[in-house]
């Protein structure tokens, strides 16, 4: 089969732990398929988990502000490529729309593979409690691995070797300019406090008492990552700090900056969230703190070095499959029975330092 495909597209438009999530996948098809162009197709901003890939030819972009005319002129754009298979890891009605068999749609010669999302085992799941995913597939199948089951027709097996993110040369081996402006100190610790959804976050007043255990414990002083949806959160937790021994970047670097910090950390404490798959990718020693969500939704970090905290055994997980915007049961034990004193314990027990 590997000499007669040449040209792949994988689409995966969002966002930024499932673009990353695909890495293993893009790599094993690079070695199956040596010669052939292997694109992909991503939001605006998301590429730049892509743009210094080697295995990637191709990068497409999407921007959802240009609408259903912006779609149509992709798929006009893509007629004329003549993909021999098409992978389809969105699944959602963007993709659909882009590999919908028509006379003139362009992968209407092309082989085309989905992801298997398991809609209904995940609704069992969530809202009446019922896990099958154990009792069908004997342990959970992380989101990276439904990647390459999609593509196991081409004859595809997971190589074992995790993510990889990919910085520009001007980031391999420093740290931005921003950091080493910061006081003098052993700014070691990055943590990624923030995350989409409320039920996916550690409580600030946490991340603050953790921050304090650190400095006062090992020394360390902690910076604090994430995006423009994060800078009240980090704000939040640093109004709870005495100064200069934790400082926040939320919303200051762009993607690549903040992988290049994370890649410079001797340890990352992260919510479920993008900035943990990053972590991941660069195997840091990692702790990642889950709440609503649980390792059979897929997410659970794919590091040699990560310990995940949950509330185990709580009746009310999970709550949803993404998060939500307030704990239903109103408690929200998931989160709050999880202390700063049990991290500092886990911390005490890894080799970080």
């Amino acid at each position: 089969m590997s000499e007669t495909i040449d040209k792949i597209l994988i689409i995966r438009m969002s966002s930024l732990g499932d673009v990353l999530l695909t890495t293993p996948l893009i790599r094993i098809l690079r070695k199956k398929y040596p010669n052939a162009e292997i694109d992909f197709l991503v939001r605006p901003e998301y590429s730049e988990l892509l743009r210094h890939n080697p295995h990637v030819t191709n990068l497409l972009l999407y921007d959802i502000r240009e609408g259903f005319p912006g779609l149509q002129k992709l798929k006009r754009k893509l007629r004329s490529e003549n993909y021999h298979v098409l992978l389809d890891l969105h699944r959602n009605l963007r993709s659909i729309y882009l590999r919908l068999r028509t006379p003139f749609s362009p992968f209407s010669n092309a082989k085309i593979y989905r992801i298997k999302k398991n809609q209904i085992i995940r609704f069992l799941l969530v809202k009446l409690k019922i896990n099958l995913y154990r009792k069908i597939y004997g342990s959970p199948i992380p989101v990276w691995k439904k990647y390459i089951l999609a593509a196991k027709p081409l004859g595809l097996e997971p190589d074992g070797q995790g993510l990889e993110f990919f910085l520009p040369p001007e980031l391999s081996n420093i740290i931005p300019t921003q950091i080493n402006e910061l006081p003098p100190g052993n700014w070691k610790v990055v943590m990624a406090s923030g995350a989409r959804h409320f039920t996916k976050r550690w409580l600030p007043e946490y991340f603050a008492e953790l921050i304090r255990r650190l400095h006062q414990s090992y020394g360390l002083k902690t910076i604090l990552v994430g995006g423009p949806e994060d800078v009240a959160v980090t704000n939040n937790i640093l109004q709870l700090l005495p100064d200069q021994i934790a400082a926040s970047f939320a919303a200051k670097l762009s993607i690549s900056e903040t992988a290049s910090v994370i890649k410079n950390a001797a340890l990352v404490i992260s919510n479920d969230s993008g900035l943990m798959h990053v972590a991941s990718a660069f195997n840091r020693p990692l702790i990642a703190i889950f709440g609503s969500t649980v390792e059979e939704l897929g997410f659970f970090p794919y590091s040699s070095k990560a310990v995940v905290l949950e509330n185990e055994g709580l009746y009310c997980r999970p709550c949803s499959h993404i998060g939500r915007g307030s704990c239903p049961e109103k408690h929200f034990r998931c989160m709050k029975e999880i202390t700063p004193q049990m991290v500092s314990e886990k911390i005490s027990e890894m080799e970080f330092l």
